[in-house]
């Protein structure tokens, strides 16, 4: 009901229909109902007093009040027209401009009567002139059904006047509802509402589907042991926890040396994929490294179908806008142009995304590709938030965003933030923002000035002693964080962090505004719980860059329940793991600029899906034409079911049910896959600023973006051009080492099956190489490097960080161990200090990590590890357009890719077209085909 209540008011307010949905004593109710809490005040005139006597069945007003209080109760409003006459408005037809001036409550009352019908008797009113009743003039017996404009009334009668209850608000009301039925399809509500239901029923239906696959499966995974206070885990070189390790309320089953287990509960999950867990283990009991299993929590997708319902619904208008652009976002209304103070061009667009931010009714998004000043919008916006009152929850999926920001904010006049989160997981710098730390500096600092105010006091001293006791237990109040926390004007938290947090265990408003960073790398589910705590939304994200991590298990799980939907019979497990991993490969391709490569990608999908049916070629082809619109494989399901029914042989082709099944796919896709912030990125263009000038990299580092992925629009500011290092033999900003020039058995990449399609690859040579450029960087740093000074920069004092990164798992694994088998030992698994301290005095970081760990860090020196080298031409991850445009725009001076252009770049037999992403990138790099000894040159 109050779906279909807020689908009614939303869709009046994008067709310029103010559609008010409380006034006074009255409230809209279902489609088109008006429900009145108090009774309507009626009173008559001599002349209609007389009328009703002349009626057999009634004697006087009470009696017509009894028979309207037992029957249903019909109201409109009818205005004067050209001719002085009293009309009401004909559907279809153009708006009267007094009926608009009547809901507007700006119509005299003696230009508008409202007409009460039951199937008995007809009131024509108007309000009295002491305005304490509606005073019937006329009456008559009904003849006519109730006009098409008219309301049904949920409310009671009295036969009296009662100047407390609000009678231009009950006429505003029916009169809206009149315009909303001239002014309506009654058609349009019904089939917005039904896309919401369908939308809430498919989430609902894919949160059950992970329940389900939690409760069922108990996954194990191999773990090491990182620390003992608290327990922190990591996979044992496995790669990613599954999501169902990582969701809050997780328990994990980790073996002991006695040869039991011990139960351990998830705390937090850290950028580089470390579990914190609940407990300690100071006698060493747990299992240094071995295999562990998993009993799923189900309390945050408990959590997430809370706040899904909230959302559905709520009473909250601002809910129900937030379901609108979910659901239908083209269709949010236009906001009208701002009018930004003229600005330097460089800041332009963080000026107009800050004012968007701000002056947003409900939701807008922030594009922001890489370097381009994101974290100075977000301060910009929460500063200007907290100025003027308002509580804000910043949420992003990594603890390294939130942590800049408040670097950067938290110390600010005004802004009282709180961190959430585990302080293994937080920046040492943001410790001090970390909910227990704050906790306890309040207590404290409260408990010894009540001690410094009672110590003078006598001790039989009452209200003193009271005073000295509460100093005494202050320090151990619980309670000091809940409150601090709902106090706070700046919250900031990962998903997990807020579904952890006991203070938000009950689903209520408390922000005004939610500010979501990395929105790229959030789902759907990951964005409900925080939305549904706040009145306003801005994403801050870059679709272009990497989506979230969605588990292949439970990806599996749900497309298996989608089957039994379609009615497909139980599958076969590895056609389902193919289907699966099809899926995945056209979405990954979905933006790619190659028409080709987007073709293949969906071909491949619907040939594999259609493989148990036994389709012909026609009809597969007839499938691929469908493109991924579910509706368009919905509507042919419907078209080929009919023709089936009329065919006489008995038979039924499998066509529909192939069909039924792949609108359930595309629509599992995505719903899935996508972050929401790619959902939201078909909004208004009026409610997304994209920012453009880039200030983290040299100029030249950014040029494949601006060309491959940002269709010029990413220009680079002035004071890059002063980045770059002159490292000997390595002077260019990009450089490629191309190892095709190596033998094949040298180059090639581990393991070699026939096709070349083993996965898990490692590539010996490449790793050579990129221990020779961390040495030869590190060797320049030792000598040379003076820090940041340039204006905006780090300082002179800053870290020189080396960045070592590759697309595969077990390359980076590789790497890790051959570059840090130098080093001295450390508490991060991913990153180590050189040997030796830069020029300025300043240590030189090493970190080590696959691409997708690389998501929003940025280092002065990026060595790249393209991996793939094979006689086949096969590209894999290296070919992704979202994978490859992270890769290449996290260095600031230099970026050296490490590939062999035989197989990436088609030189030889595999030949590529010049469009081609990688084509492109090796012909604007610098080309070096001998370099290190591993490659017979020098260093």
């Amino acid at each position: 009901m109050s779906m279909l209540v807020q689908r009614i008011a939303l869709l009046a307010e994008r067709l310029g229909v103010p559609l008010p949905r409380v006034a006074g004593q009255t409230r809209l109710g279902l489609a088109g109902t008006l429900r009145v809490r108090s009774a309507i005040p009626v009173t008559c005139s001599h002349k209609a007093a007389e009328q009703i006597s002349n009626l057999p069945q009634y004697t006087d007003l009470e009696s017509v009040l009894a028979d309207f209080n037992r029957y249903d109760v019909w109201a409109w409003i009818q205005t004067k027209d050209a001719n002085e006459r009293f009309r009401a408005p004909e559907v279809g037809k153009a708006l009267p401009d007094a009926l608009a001036q009547c809901s507007e409550g700006k119509l005299a009352a003696e230009e508008f009567r409202v007409m009460l019908a039951t199937a008995r008797l007809t009131l024509v009113c108007q309000i009295a002139r002491d305005g304490g009743s509606l005073r019937a003039f006329m009456v008559w017996e009904t003849k006519y059904p109730p006009h098409p404009t008219a309301s049904l009334l949920v409310a009671n009668f009295i036969a009296e006047s009662n100047s407390g209850f609000d009678l231009p608000g009950f006429c505003t009301m029916v009169a809206a509802q009149a315009r909303l039925r001239v002014g309506i399809n009654p058609r349009e509500i019904e089939r917005e509402a039904g896309a919401d239901r369908d939308f809430i029923t498919g989430v609902r239906r894919y949160l059950e589907a992970l329940r389900n696959h939690a409760n069922a499966a108990a996954p194990r995974m191999r773990y090491e042991v990182v620390d003992r206070s608290p327990v922190r885990l990591r996979p044992a070189d496995e790669g990613a926890w599954p999501r169902a390790f990582t969701r809050a309320g997780t328990q994990l089953a980790v073996p002991t040396v006695s040869g039991r287990e011990r139960r351990l509960f998830v705390l937090d999950v850290s950028d580089d994929d470390v579990l914190t867990m609940d407990g300690d283990d100071p006698r060493n009991e747990l299992v240094e490294r071995d295999e562990l299993k998993v009993q799923p929590g189900t309390d945050s997708l408990k959590r997430m179908r809370e706040a899904l319902d909230m959302i559905a619904m709520s009473a909250d208008d601002a809910h129900g806008r937030l379901l609108d652009a979910l659901t239908r976002p083209e269709g949010l209304k236009p906001l009208p142009p701002r009018e930004i103070p003229a600005t330097d061009e460089q800041s332009a667009r963080q000026q107009a995304a800050k004012a968007l931010a701000l002056n947003t009714p409900d939701i807008a998004l922030i594009h922001g590709p890489p370097g381009t000043g994101k974290t100075t919008v977000i301060c910009g916006i929460v500063e200007e938030l907290v100025k003027s009152g308002k509580r804000v929850l910043l949420v992003a999926p990594t603890h390294v965003a939130l942590d800049n920001v408040l670097e950067r904010l938290g110390n600010r006049q005004g802004v009282t933030a709180i961190r959430l989160g585990s302080p293994d997981s937080v920046e040492a710098q943001a410790h001090r923002f970390l909910l227990q730390n704050r906790s306890k500096d309040l207590t404290g600092r409260l408990a010894a000035e009540l001690r410094a105010a009672t110590q003078a006091a006598p001790a039989d001293d009452g209200v003193a002693a009271v005073q000295r006791e509460w100093a005494n237990r202050i320090g151990n109040d619980e309670e000091a964080g809940a409150l601090l926390l709902l106090n706070a004007n700046l919250v900031c938290a990962t998903p997990i962090g807020i579904a952890m947090a006991r203070e938000f265990r009950n689903v209520e408003v408390l922000f005004d505004v939610m500010i979501l960073d990395e929105a790229s790398k959030a789902t759907l589910t990951d964005f409900l719980v925080p939305a549904a705590r706040a009145r306003r939304w801005i994403l801050v994200g870059d679709h272009r860059q990497l989506p979230p991590y969605v588990d292949n298990g439970e990806l599996e799980a749900v497309i298996s329940e989608r089957m039994k939907r379609a009615e497909v019979a139980e599958p076969d497990p590895a056609w389902l793991g193919d289907l699966s991993t099809r899926l995945r490969q056209h979405f990954d391709n979905r933006m790619h600029p190659d028409p080709l490569r987007r073709d293949k990608a969906w071909r491949d999908f619907v040939g594999t899906l259609a493989a148990p049916f036994m389709l012909d070629r026609t009809a597969v082809d007839e499938l691929v034409a469908l493109g991924a619109d579910s509706d368009r494989w919905r509507s042919a399901q419907r078209s080929t079911e009919r023709g089936d029914a009329q065919e006489t042989s008995g038979t039924k082709d499998a066509k529909p049910q192939a069909l039924r099944l792949g609108a359930e796919l595309i629509e599992l896709q995505s719903l899935a896959l996508p972050s929401v912030f790619e959902r939201l990125t078909r909004l208004p263009e009026s409610r997304s600023v994209r920012l453009n000038f880039q200030h983290r990299m040299k100029p030249e580092l950014a040029a494949f973006s601006a060309e491959m992925v940002y269709n010029r629009d990413y220009p680079s500011a002035p004071a890059t051009a002063q980045l770059g290092l002159e490292i000997p033999s390595l002077e260019a900003p990009s450089i490629w080492i191309d190892t095709a020039y190596a033998p094949p058995a040298q180059r090639y990449e581990y393991p070699r099956d026939t096709n070349w399609t083993g996965g898990a690859y490692v590539n010996k040579l490449e790793t050579a190489i990129a221990v020779e450029l961390v040495e030869a960087c590190a060797a320049w740093a030792v000598q040379s490097w003076r820090g940041d000074p340039r204006p905006g920069g780090r300082g002179a004092g800053a870290t020189f960080e080396i960045g070592v990164t590759a697309f595969y798992l077990k390359q980076a694994l590789a790497l890790r161990d051959a570059i840090f088998e130098k080093l001295g030992a450390g508490n991060d698994p991913w990153r180590r200090e050189w040997t030796s301290r830069a020029a300025n005095g300043a240590p030189i970081d090493i970190h080590v990590s696959i691409v997708d760990r690389f998501q929003g860090r940025e280092k002065d020196v990026v060595v790249l590890s393209a991996t793939r080298s094979n006689p086949k031409g096969r590209r894999g991850h290296v070919d992704n357009l979202n994978r490859l445009n992270v890769a290449l725009t996290r260095a600031r001076h230099k970026r050296i890719v490490i590939g062999d252009s035989a197989t990436l770049t088609g030189h030889g037999k595999h030949r590529r077209d010049s469009g081609d992403l990688l084509v492109h990138l090796y012909e604007t790099s610098e080309r070096k085909p001998k370099w290190g000894r591993a490659m017979g040159g020098q260093a």
